[in-house]
């Protein structure tokens, strides 16, 4: 008898402390997670409790903001975004059923109110549920400009102040409306094309012959090469036991380095990058941020790193031997960059050689006006000496005036820029990119902009595409 009391009393103690174990796991270690969790009845009370700040770009648009409506004789908020299918990917949503995104999931701490003291005086009901005011740098003139670049097509563009890092425009085709997610999420995550990817940050292409920049930056910097130095082209360049030729077919003869940018011929960068070695070349991708997610204020998931993808979608090492260094120097061998990253190689040629991280958040301020939080432009390394970003300047405006790029020219001013044409490995269908800066001798505005899927070139339709926004961008700047 008292041996099944024993046992009992055992058993009935293990299952206490299994109870008391689960209990603290939840309440204490989980207890966050919980909360994150969408569709908790209490955290969907607590949402609608909150008077959300404002989000508003650059040129002064409210982006964001909440509504005081009565629900039940109680007073809660509702999220209005305005302009919602401006720049659904940026300003992201917040939804107590559908989580958060964007610029509303990494400044959560400000805009819901949760910084500083405020989360003491609510508890003490000393204080309401209010959260600060965000300024973020980009431009609704630039963005509309961008958003209608692209309409009609699936692809994505970024517009980057050089000279800060600062974000401008940051567009994905196809788009969605972020007042429709509240009552109409389904529809849009079943809706053609994937509009929730945000393809300007996330979307993953060949860079095709947009990466012949970084690979003038590289054969610059070895000093193995100079803008003058000579080539031949006979159409053709055999290497590994395989043949690169030229776009179209063409024949070139005698040239130099810049002839070889200008007029985007692959033997002669193919060439190049087999002198290069994937040691020279890696090194040059290392230093303008391939490899590493770039460090701009989006939840981490919504912003990929780029380069050399191997299988499962993994990173493979930018300088890793052996790997065929005339096919990387042309933009092909397994690369896979977003527009944001071939946006940042321009920047950093616009920049003197000086790549700047890129960033959304200017300035967070609370209801009584102070200023709580502030972000400065940051520099992350010297990317190319100020010689050679001088000359690949150079090479680069002759794209625009003579070459491949002159679609993206504008009136008055002196635009530098690379096209490239990747083949998708369906006939006629490739993935079309323009990357550039202007002014060229006073850079205020760099891009990148891709279009998945078409028949045409870069130079056809991406490099106009580019013009607008960079027209847009230096008219809204002055």
């Amino acid at each position: 008898m008292n041996r099944s009391i024993r046992r009992l009393y055992l058993v009935l103690a293990a299952g206490f402390t299994a109870l008391i174990l689960v209990l603290g796991y939840w309440q204490v270690i989980a207890a966050d997670s919980l909360d994150d969790r969408p569709g908790n009845p209490r955290v969907v009370q607590r949402e609608r409790e909150i008077d959300r700040g404002r989000i508003t770009s650059a040129d002064g648009v409210v982006l964001a903001y909440s509504r005081a409506v009565r629900v039940q004789g109680k007073r809660v908020f509702v999220r209005v975004y305005p302009h919602g299918d401006l720049a659904p990917n940026v300003v992201g949503y917040t939804s107590a059923t559908q989580g958060r995104t964007g610029l509303e999931s990494t400044w959560n701490r400000y805009l819901a109110g949760s910084y500083g003291t405020e989360p003491l005086l609510q508890r003490l009901n000393l204080s309401e549920k209010q959260g600060a005011n965000i300024r973020i740098t980009l431009d609704t003139r630039v963005q509309r400009a961008a958003v209608q670049g692209l309409a009609g097509v699936t692809g994505a563009a970024v517009a980057l102040d050089p000279r800060t890092g600062a974000v401008l425009a940051l567009a994905s085709s196809p788009t969605f409306d972020l007042s429709k997610v509240a009552g109409n999420f389904a529809a849009i995550r079943r809706a053609q094309g994937s509009p929730l990817l945000d393809r300007a940050t996330a979307g993953r292409y060949p860079p095709g012959s947009t990466f012949k920049v970084v690979t003038a930056d590289a054969a610059l910097q070895s000093g193995m090469f100079t803008p003058t130095s000579s080539f031949d082209d006979t159409g053709s360049y055999v290497v590994n036991g395989q043949t690169i030729r030229n776009f179209g077919g063409d024949v070139f003869g005698r040239h130099d380095l810049a002839d070889a940018l200008t007029f985007s011929i692959n033997t002669t960068f193919a060439k190049v990058g087999s002198a290069l070695g994937p040691g020279r070349l890696g090194e040059q991708m290392t230093r303008l941020g391939f490899g590493k997610r770039p460090p701009l204020d989006l939840p981490e998931g919504e912003v990929q790193p780029s380069g050399r993808i191997g299988a499962g979608g993994k990173l493979l090492p930018n300088d890793q031997q052996g790997e065929d260094a005339a096919r990387i120097a042309i933009g092909q061998e397994r690369l896979g960059v977003t527009p944001l990253q071939m946006a940042m190689v321009a920047q950093a040629v616009a920049n003197g050689g000086v790549l700047r991280a890129p960033y959304l958040l200017t300035r967070a301020v609370d209801r009584g006006g102070a200023v709580v939080y502030e972000q400065h432009p940051r520099d992350l390394g010297r990317a190319i000496s100020p010689e050679t970003a001088a000359s690949v300047n150079v090479m680069m405006r002759r794209v625009v005036e003579e070459g491949t790029g002159t679609a993206a020219a504008l009136f008055g001013l002196s635009v530098a820029g690379k096209t490239g044409t990747a083949e998708t490995g369906r006939a006629d269908r490739n993935d079309a990119w323009f990357i550039g800066f202007a002014p060229a001798t006073d850079p205020k505005v760099a891009v990148a902009v891709v279009v998945e899927n078409t028949p045409q070139t870069g130079g056809a339709v991406a490099a106009p595409i580019a013009a607008s926004i960079m027209k847009a961008a230096i008219e809204a700047r002055g």
